[in-house]
């Protein structure tokens, strides 16, 4: 595993993020679209360009592979409450099922294929919502019985969402990609509404859900974060960003920050929804490095490769926070004693009673001098 150092400068105001690859030599680019991690902490690559489903143990940097089917099939998946794997049909006319108890991989025919759908969203019933990219409807798979359906609505294709986020009431919002309204989406009525105000033009791929029930959309194109606040349907930006593919995708961290995932920059973009602060720390030393990423389960961050043979770790530390606290602490201290620095303001204003009557015994101040 190779360790890469953080900038200087502004990045320092982070805390100590390190990035780190191990090198996985698959000979592709952009194999995987995306990462499941398994209950027992593996973690799943969902195949795009590659006819192989990818296996990664964390614990241990060791990957393998099991054989899939064709190429350019799958964008995105989720874990399912079974345990298996469910592979979002992008180009594929079937959708993908990974057993990881057997390592085995299967399919389930009826898809529209032509980039039809790109990424999904697991209901609180156990049902998974496909997001319409290209596709004018919305998909629904029941893994319980395997069927898939799909609910008319006026979604507009034309790569119009990219990524999904399931809101506490329920609902879920579509991200916005070409798109120029966020698409609402309500399971238990089948109701498909939107909210004008989006970008489009490829603005952003993927969002999360923050503590605060807001939602985070990923930039891409866009030079702007999105937030939308489904409380008053309202969408605001927070500009500055580089655009131009700069990002795609991203990752809540467990205290709240969101991590931008680098794709056309060798910066990881770090955002603070609390202060609305955008930053960036050093990431990969080259451009199109990584595809996506997640949070694992012991706190590091998984980026999957797309430069086909490296995957990024982040491990999050408060290193770097505590040693500038402490030193911000004894800078202060100093001053305080350079600006008391006179024995009787010393003892009044620094000494307790028994601290004087010491001082005083050896003869260092006055003993009745108060405060």
């Amino acid at each position: 595993m190779a360790a890469i150092g953080s900038d200087a400068g502004a990045d320092d105001a982070e805390e100590d993020i390190v990035y780190s690859t191990v090198d996985v030599n698959i000979q592709r680019l952009s194999p995987y679209s995306a990462g499941v991690q398994l209950l027992d902490g593996r973690v799943v690559f969902v195949p795009y360009t590659v006819t192989t489903v990818g296996l990664f143990d964390p614990a241990t940097n060791e990957c393998s592979t099991i054989a899939s089917d064709v190429p350019y099939a799958y964008r995105g998946g989720l874990l399912l409450p079974d345990g298996r794997v469910v592979f979002v049909p992008h180009f594929a006319t079937t959708i993908g099922i990974f057993n990881p108890t057997t390592n085995a991989y299967s399919t389930i025919a009826g898809m529209p294929g032509g980039g039809a759908y790109a990424s999904g969203v697991l209901l609180p019933d156990g049902r998974v919502v496909f997001v319409p990219a290209n596709a004018t409807t919305i998909g629904i798979f029941n893994p319980t019985t395997n069927a898939y359906s799909t609910v008319a609505v006026d979604a507009p294709g034309h790569h119009a969402y990219v990524g999904g986020v399931l809101l506490r009431d329920g609902r879920v919002v579509f991200v916005p990609a070409s798109a120029t309204k966020i698409g609402i989406f309500n399971p238990a009525t089948n109701a498909y509404s939107t909210i004008a105000g989006a970008p489009g033009g490829d603005a952003y791929r993927g969002g999360v859900l923050l503590n605060d029930g807001r939602v985070v959309f990923f930039p891409y194109i866009a030079t702007t974060i999105g937030i939308f606040n489904p409380t008053t349907n309202a969408y605001s930006t927070i500009a500055g960003l580089p655009g131009y593919a700069a990002y795609n995708g991203g990752v809540l961290l467990p205290d709240g920050r969101v991590l931008f995932v680098p794709y056309c920059t060798k910066k990881i973009g770090v955002f603070n929804p609390t202060t609305n602060a955008y930053s960036t720390i050093a990431g990969p030393q080259s451009t199109y490095a990584h595809l996506s990423g997640m949070l694992l389960l012991d706190g590091r961050v998984l980026f999957t490769p797309c430069d086909a043979k490296k995957i990024g770790i982040l491990t999050v530390s408060d290193e770097k926070a505590r040693l500038r606290a402490h030193s911000r602490t004894e800078a202060v201290k100093a001053e305080l004693v350079a600006a008391a620095w006179h024995p009787t303001r010393m003892s009044r204003w620094c000494l307790d009673e028994d601290e004087r009557r010491e001082f005083a015994e050896m003869g260092l101040c006055d003993a009745t001098a108060t405060a």
